[in-house]
């Protein structure tokens, strides 16, 4: 009875784990872009030291589009964002989204970088209370939208200092991740295979 008890449980919890990821769309990053390049907040406005002079250096980054135009995020959706390609932003060498050569700004160097925001056309941060909001992406990640009362942008770059030189850009795909609810039937089978055992244990009996 136990055994019998505990594949049914593995039976259920195989169709309540599952889910589902549904394509939301493709877009390039150009490796000139650079979410620093107009002053939204950020505290690379100026100095000696070339990573905190980052305005008007490389071009304004831009919201991650569907069919050419910016793309709402809902709050609480669940995303898996995957990248590939690479961007010569290292001399001559082409890195991947997920490069890993230290910290610059607080996030990987020469790697892809994100940022949300609450309007499409230009950067305006969701949040500035925690310091620099940008977030590291890198070759895959999920996560959740966060909280806001309408849709959210998805801003999109590479980590670099200086982009005159870049060329190049990374291919993103985003995915919604939804799960997939038990279907009843199966919670009728269960039901029915657990009350059968007990009719027949008690004929027995």
């Amino acid at each position: 009875m136990k055994l019998f008890l505990s594949l049914v449980l593995t039976c259920v919890a195989g169709f309540s784990q599952s889910a589902c990821a549904l394509l939301i769309g493709n877009d390039e990053v150009d490796g000139r872009n650079s979410l620093y390049a107009s002053d939204w907040g950020h505290a690379y406005k100026g100095g000696s030291d070339l990573e905190y002079d980052a305005l008007l250096r490389g071009n304004p980054a831009r919201a991650f589009e569907v069919d050419d135009m910016a793309y709402g995020f809902s709050s609480g959706d669940k995303l898996q964002i995957s990248a590939s390609g690479c961007v010569v932003d290292l001399g001559e060498e082409c890195t991947s989204p997920g490069y890993d050569g230290g910290l610059y700004r607080g996030l990987h160097v020469y790697g892809l970088i994100g940022l949300w925001s609450t309007d499409a056309a230009s950067i305006a941060a969701l949040d500035l209370s925690h310091g620099n909001p940008a977030f590291f992406i890198g070759s895959l990640l999920e996560l959740i939208v966060p909280d806001f009362s309408a849709p959210l942008y998805l801003f999109m770059a590479s980590n670099d200092g200086i982009f005159a030189d870049n060329s190049e850009s990374y291919s993103v795909r985003i995915d919604k991740i939804s799960p997939v609810p038990v279907p009843p039937a199966i919670f009728l089978v269960v039901l029915g295979l657990l009350l059968g055992r007990g009719f027949v244990y008690r004929r027995v009996c």
